[in-house]
């Protein structure tokens, strides 16, 4: 399916798709021109610079903002050293969030309240690199908002090349952003220091599991996924860097939800105050059941 020439049937299989499985595909967002110009900005950063050991299973974890967003950063963290050689301005940012072709797949998932971060994520796994362990990213687990049948924090992503098992295409577990499995109680917590550290491959975090799957994509389709979603990605077996582009991105803001959503509400999401602040925690709660 092209973007813009999508029928209202399309439009809603995506959109549901998200909703019960965690995550769906848009194939050929981005251009040919689009995908030639971040592949050029990224082998030139990484021609130039060493990344850090600990983001070996990410491949790497480069934070690209967008000027303006860069403005209304905080000083401690544009100075902070160790994180300098990883974050930067660049107008290749307004590239990913003003492209029009973007803003139409948004508009085809039925996305409402969609605010973005103003930063990318790109994450680069190089020749032979090792594989992403199994996590989630979620990080509101203590509020009510982890109950909400809909999604309310995604991430909207692209590779840069086309993807398979070979090269460490992502796999995902569909329906865990809602249903809780084994995984969940021996994961540690998503990017943190206990996870980076890890020596041994031969663990549940790496392992195969039976409701996992691979998701192949061509260069250029874009992928919307819940934050609570399970996912991780094969290793890179080829001789060749693996890049995706990933923004995050507020959607249907809580507790309100979807002006489409016809199903029941949680009692616990239709009673939540919105002005009350939970404590942020990685782990998942009884929301998850």
């Amino acid at each position: 399916m092209s973007v813009g020439r999508g029928n209202q049937l399309e439009s809603y299989a995506n959109r549901d798709e998200l909703v019960e499985q965690g995550y769906t595909i848009v194939p050929g967002v981005f251009s040919q021109d689009w995908l030639d110009e971040f592949r050029d900005w990224t082998s030139d950063y990484f021609d130039q610079h060493h990344i850090d050991r600990r983001y070996r299973f990410q491949g790497s974890a480069i934070r690209v903002y967008s000027p303006d967003r860069w403005e209304r950063e905080d000083a401690a963290v544009k100075n902070h050293p160790e994180l300098m050689s990883r974050i930067l301005p660049d107008p290749i940012a307004d590239r990913f969030f003003h492209d029009p072709s973007f803003h139409a797949a948004c508009e085809l998932l039925q996305f409402e309240g969609l605010q973005s971060e103003g930063k990318l994520i790109v994450l680069s796994k190089p020749a032979h690199g090792p594989p992403l362990y199994w996590h989630q990213d979620f990080s509101n687990w203590n509020s009510p908002e982890a109950a909400t049948p809909w999604p309310t924090m995604v991430f909207l992503s692209t590779y840069l090349t086309d993807t398979s098992k070979a090269n460490g295409c992502l796999r995902v577990i569909p329906g865990s952003h809602r249903r809780r499995v084994d995984l969940h109680d021996v994961l540690p917590d998503a990017h943190g220091a206990a996870v980076q550290a890890l020596q041994d491959l031969n663990t549940p975090v790496f392992a195969d599991h039976p409701d996992a799957v691979d998701i192949p994509m061509k260069a250029g389709d874009l992928i919307a996924a819940d934050a609570r979603l399970l996912h991780a990605a094969h290793p890179n077996d080829t001789d060749e860097r693996r890049t995706l582009v990933l923004a995050w991105h507020k959607v249907f803001p809580f507790p309100e939800p979807p002006s489409w959503w016809t199903r029941p509400i949680p009692d616990v999401v239709q009673g939540a105050d919105p002005t009350v602040e939970y404590e942020p925690r990685r782990a998942p709660t009884e929301y998850l059941r």
